[in-house]
């Protein structure tokens, strides 16, 4: 259910594919820091930045 909505969110907001992609490379930077391969400190930075950006694409009239 949740899927559906998001593919139709994403439709008419192209820009969340960005802060879906975003989000999942700040995921994988703080848990590739796990095996010494990422940062925590730029995956923060990456998942709080694109947070930021697809709320405001959503909050957009």
């Amino acid at each position: 259910m949740l899927a559906r909505k998001w593919r139709t969110l994403e439709r008419q907001r192209p820009q969340l594919r960005y802060v879906k992609w975003g989000e999942a490379v700040g995921a994988l930077f703080i848990l590739g820091r796990l095996v010494n391969l990422g940062s925590i400190v730029f995956g923060l930075i990456l998942m709080v930045g694109f947070g930021l950006w697809g709320y405001s694409v959503l909050n957009r009239d």
